[in-house]
């Protein structure tokens, strides 16, 4: 069998000598026969059989294989064949003595397979008792950069990956240190490191901030600076990346290597110079917020009061900051009508308590007001780390919390049969819009006084009580959830024939007024009624001119003997006046219809 490796690497005498690369053991059966065969370990310290080698491939390189194996006290004599190359001297097998030697030729890049066959009493074995690998390679392994990779993670917890360099965003204090942490490897062509003198520079820029590395020139680390260009001394560079105290800017972090150009965007942030207070909920009720909202066991409740205004802090540059809740004071310019109270930056509350809204944030937070009595007071912040930056007022209404008016309104007097409309409720106490929340206001559902073909289970109010299951608010009957301007919007069509349609609903307590709301349903066929109409006006005007045209004749008749035919004239004129003073009648009910007509028109 063979046990030891010999790495001859011939080029002339300005060749120069690669060392050949052990990378491990692979183990193997013994010879058919069963006799005791083993590799002499000493030479190489590798045991017990088998060994893979690299070398680089050359024109006048080569492996050399030393027949070494013995069994008991005698040596043995190998039989070998070669998959995949060839030995110097060209052959592809052969037989050597115990001590002899062959060259496997190494001449261009692959895999070499050499298999060795034990010979006892003159016979080889059946099966191979060695096998030896030679991975050729084009260049020594880790020396010839091919690629790197680049990856950035938001700070230092983890390891950067294809993951989180995907997912970097960033926005931190310019105070901050160690932001983000990124890594760069280089590779050959076969995906081995490449580092050291072999690898290329990692060139580093922060447009705003600084970058640190504590494995890029050993055994030096480069402390924080704005560049930096060196060389990576371990298969995986680090680096750590912090702000500047008062540089508040966007950083741009680029690394470059080889050409290989890869950006990042930091925004560092500075001091609050603005805080900006927004009412979500300018009308909220008279209680604590979380004593007004609805519950399991509760089916209405004012809504308006939980996170009714918004606060965010911006720096110089205009970056929205993190704020710290602790630090904000409110102020109420009437704190017998209204204070603030919890600050959220949970995300428990969307602001405004509005579903499906905005959730409050380290950058976004609500403000819950707690209401005392009726009235508007004005509400400004000052953040205690900055005390220049004041917001400017806002102006929060406190209602009574009672709904003493409901008005329904329609977004079209006249619609089209079956045409789809909008019905508005609005509902308000003494001083204007209620908070945003659930009322109890009617008896029950709204109704309308012609069936409507769709929406009636939209239309306000609830016809029915039903209970809470799963933690869910119950429904009460009558009750109605409007928004924070004070109203609740509800989608219909209009009935399918002509005719006036009336909503309306019974108030729940005697203190509501409820005002319903009408409008009609046309199909818009009235201009062929009118043209009927004209119709039988022309045939009356007809049948009118006809018989004036008769009178006249008579009339003439008559005056052709005035002394002979004066009484019938007479009588003929004082029947011919009434006739005459009803087709004026009728020419001006003509004129009417006419223009019913023109307005018909005009409808379609």
């Amino acid at each position: 069998m063979f046990s030891n490796i010999t790495s001859n690497l011939k080029r002339g005498s300005t060749v120069a000598v690669f060392a050949l690369t052990l990378i491990g053991v692979t183990a193997l059966p013994a010879q058919a026969t069963g006799s005791p065969v083993n590799l002499i370990a000493s030479a190489t310290s590798v045991t017990p059989m088998g060994i893979v080698a690299t070398q680089l491939a050359g024109v006048a390189n080569y492996v050399t294989i030393n027949d070494t194996v013995i069994s008991g006290p005698s040596a043995l004599p190998v039989y070998f064949t070669v998959t995949g190359g060839v030995t110097t001297t060209g052959t592809t097998s052969g037989t050597l003595l115990a001590g002899a030697s062959v060259g496997i030729a190494t001449t261009t890049a692959g895999t070499i397979t050499v298999y060795g066959y034990a010979i006892v009493s003159g016979a080889a074995s059946a099966i191979a008792t060695d096998v030896i690998t030679i991975t050729v390679v084009g260049s020594v392994p880790g020396t010839v950069y091919a690629s790197s990779q680049i990856y950035g993670e938001v700070g230092t917890v983890g390891i950067p990956t294809a993951a989180t360099d995907a997912a970097f965003s960033l926005t931190a204090p310019s105070t901050a240190t160690n932001v983000a942490q990124f890594s760069v490897s280089e590779f050959d062509s076969n995906g081995i490191p490449v580092f050291g003198a072999n690898a290329k520079p990692i060139i580093v820029t922060v447009s705003a901030g600084l970058i640190a590395s504590y494995d890029l020139t050993s055994p030096t680390a480069i402390p924080n600076t704005t560049y930096m260009s060196a060389l990576p001394s371990t298969p995986t560079s680090h680096f750590l990346l912090s702000g500047v105290a008062g540089l508040a800017a966007t950083s741009t972090v680029t690394f470059v290597v080889n050409g290989v150009t890869k950006v990042y965007k930091v925004n560092f942030t500075g001091t609050a110079t603005r805080i900006v207070l927004t009412p979500i909920n300018a009308v909220v009720g008279i209680g604590v917020a979380s004593a007004l909202l609805p519950s399991s066991a509760k089916a209405t409740g004012i809504t308006a009061n939980t996170n009714a205004v918004e606060i965010q802090e911006f720096d110089s540059a205009g970056n929205v900051l993190t704020v710290n809740p602790g630090l904000i004071t409110i102020n109420s310019s009437a704190p017998g009508i209204a204070v603030g109270g919890v600050i959220d930056n949970s995300g428990v509350h969307t602001l405004g308590d509005i579903a499906g809204g905005v959730a409050t944030s380290a950058t976004v937070l609500g403000l819950s007001i707690t209401g005392l009595v009726a009235g508007t007071t004005n509400l400004t912040a000052i953040d205690a780390s900055s005390p220049s930056a004041t917001s400017l007022p806002v102006s929060i209404r406190v209602s009574s919390g009672i709904p003493t008016a409901v008005v329904l309104t329609s977004d079209s007097n006249v619609y089209g049969d079956g045409a789809p409309g909008t019905l508005t409720t609005t509902l308000s106490d003494n001083a204007g819009r209620v908070p945003a929340g659930t009322y109890v206001v009617f008896t029950g559902q709204a109704t309308a006084s012609l069936a409507l073909p769709a929406g009636l289970t939209n239309l306000p109010g609830a016809p029915t009580a039903i209970a809470s299951s799963g933690g869910s608010i119950p429904t009460a009957v009558g009750q109605v959830t409007v928004k924070a301007d004070g109203t609740y919007s509800s989608a219909f069509n209009a009935p399918v024939n002509d005719g006036s349609v009336t909503i309306s609903a019974n108030p729940a307590t005697a203190a509501i007024t409820v005002t319903p709301v009408t409008f009609s349903a046309s199909s818009g066929n009235s201009a062929p009624e009118a043209v009927n109409e004209s119709s039988s006006a022309d045939n009356a005007a007809t049948d009118a001119g006809a018989l004036a045209t008769t009178s006249a004749d008579a009339a003439d008749g008559a005056a052709q003997s005035a002394s002979v035919k004066a009484t019938a004239a007479t009588a003929l004129i004082a029947a011919l006046t009434p006739q005459v003073t009803n087709l004026l009648a009728t020419v001006i009910s003509r004129a009417t219809l006419i223009a019913k007509i023109l307005k018909a028109l005009k409808k379609k």
